[in-house]
């Protein structure tokens, strides 16, 4: 989930979704309806080449010379020939990440004045550089960087537009290490799809909000979903400020020694979990999966006020088992609830750890029950967590492969909310089925303004109910249990989603999904079956 005051009920959802948008444009895939051939079991988590459809002709920004650093060697034009492209031609953001640089790791290293919102940073960044370019390029806005090193040794850069090329030593090896050394006081900005993204400072700390593009805002990286790395953070507070981030607590920070948290599960940018501020780290066991395997639970709460957060923590077991038994065993290491100083109606499933407003989830003083959970609560608790199997286990490819994340999420949410009976999902699912009768906006071919809206959530979750009717019970789950089982720790397409399912049903499913996801306007029945 990546949207904030649209977090509404359902009806209210239905409501708005009829009013179209004068700018929105009506592009659509080209039809599926011959048998789609992208094999599901190749991974991509390293950089894709997007359909002929979805690629824009975007130049390279690699012309503006920005700042260099000081007293480092000359520009070689050895390691090859080429310079590097700075963008991997995603439709919604064709400037994002590099085709050129697969990361492997990053190591986070922050300094952190929490009270001025600053902080000193180095960080490394283990790539593996295709030896055809000479560059090292990667995303970085809002900030100047002031060296570098490959390896160990100084290079020379620069930093046009919101780039930061690296000129790599002509004998240095595929894989290369980069030592990022800058200062930044990130401000809080708003990407192109019109939420905040970023680094937030709040009152005493602060928080990153990454998707789509607001990793690039404060730090240099691969800021891209088919990128996946593996994770290290050390970051130094004041003391008494807590500090909580991806994976496991290898460190707790006091006298002047960092926090340290490290992430072993591959994981793109978008899910990185930075949460800085007066908290408790809570440690919550572990539960059991399917599978046999223990899931390490750390939840973060305001300092002191674990009781008030303890019932929320405790519906965790329950929508784990339910979800395990629909999608398959969890699939990551870890989990966790992080409630936060941030805006009322933010949720965002940052791997391991989603991040929540501790604001919806206090007691309002208009007759909530201290001791029950509302319906927005259950809501955001059950979206989130099915994110880990949807879009956190198997990430994007591309932007355009939103719906892979939110429709499915939204989905699983839907089931939650009818087991629990808040809900009746069959009469849900048929008013938002009208309201997709009208619109512009085809869930599998999003704009930018779409993606985090009607489409890819609660009218996306009609997608994949009919495709549920459409082949049957026992075939849904066991491909969504295979979807997740096959491509954990990848970024994958919506062609390899189509042709697993066609594979598995042995249907051929291209005249659905023309009508059912390529559509803007939905069909006025579910199908039969």
């Amino acid at each position: 989930m990546r949207r904030m005051a649209v977090l509404m009920v359902a009806g209210l959802l239905v409501a708005t979704a009829c009013s179209g948008e004068a700018d929105v444009t009506t592009e659509r895939a080209d039809p599926v309806s011959t048998p789609v051939s992208t094999p599901v079991s190749t991974p991509v988590s390293t950089p894709v080449s997007t359909a002929a459809d979805e690629i824009l002709d975007v130049p390279a920004t690699t012309s503006a010379p920005g700042s260099t650093s000081a007293e480092v060697p000359t520009i070689s034009d050895g390691r090859g020939t080429q310079s590097t492209d700075t963008g991997l031609a995603d439709r919604l953001f064709p400037g994002l990440g590099a085709p050129a640089v697969d990361v492997v790791s990053y190591l986070v290293k922050l300094d952190v004045d929490v009270a001025a919102g600053s902080f000193d940073a180095v960080v490394d960044v283990v790539a593996d550089v295709d030896t055809a370019v000479r560059q090292m390029a990667l995303d970085a806005a809002g900030f100047t960087v002031d060296s570098v090193q490959i390896d160990g040794d100084d290079a020379p850069f620069e930093q046009p537009g919101d780039e930061l090329i690296i000129e790599l030593p002509a004998d240095s090896d595929r894989r290369v290490t980069a030592t990022i050394t800058y200062s930044a006081a990130p401000d809080e900005a708003f990407s192109a799809v019109g939420l905040p993204a970023g680094w937030f400072q709040t009152d005493g700390g602060s928080y990153v909000l990454n998707e789509p593009d607001g990793a690039r805002r404060w730090l240099p990286s691969n800021d891209h979903p088919s990128d996946k790395a593996t994770w290290r953070f050390e970051i130094t507070v004041p003391d008494g400020i807590t500090v909580s981030a991806n994976g496991d607590l290898v460190q707790d920070g006091q006298l002047g020694e960092p926090w340290i948290w490290q992430m072993s599960q591959e994981m793109p940018t978008y899910l990185v979990h930075l949460v800085i501020g007066p908290y408790d780290v809570v440690d919550g066991g572990s539960l059991t999966s399917v599978d046999g395997d223990n899931i390490n639970l750390t939840h973060v709460v305001p300092a002191g006020e674990q009781a008030k957060f303890q019932r929320f923590i405790d519906e965790t077991p329950k929508q784990f088992d339910f979800f395990e038994e629909r999608f398959g065993p969890y699939p990551l290491d870890d989990y966790g609830l992080a409630f936060v100083d941030s805006t009322p109606g933010l949720a965002m499933e940052t791997q391991g750890r989603s991040l929540f407003s501790q604001l919806d989830f206090q007691v309002s003083g208009f007759g909530d029950d201290e001791t029950q959970i509302n319906f927005l609560q259950q809501l955001l608790l059950a979206h989130e967590l099915a994110h880990q199997w949807f879009g956190n286990a198997v990430s994007p490819a591309t932007w355009s492969d939103i719906w892979l994340n939110e429709s499915f999420a939204t989905y699983a949410q839907f089931l939650w909310l009818d087991e629990i009976g808040l809900v009746d999902l069959d009469s849900e699912m048929s008013e938002l089925l009208l309201a997709r009768q009208t619109g512009d906006v085809a869930t599998g071919m999003p704009t930018l303004k779409s993606m985090f809206g009607f489409e890819s959530y609660d009218g996306g979750s009609v997608v994949v109910h009919a495709l549920r009717l459409k082949v049957g019970d026992e075939a849904f789950f066991e491909l969504l249990a295979e979807w997740i089982g096959s491509n954990t720790g990848t970024s994958q397409t919506s062609a390899a989603f189509i042709s697993l399912a066609q594979d598995l049903t042995g249907a051929d499913l291209g005249e659905f999904f023309d009508a059912w996801l390529y559509a803007a306007r939905l069909p006025a029945e579910f199908p039969q079956g």
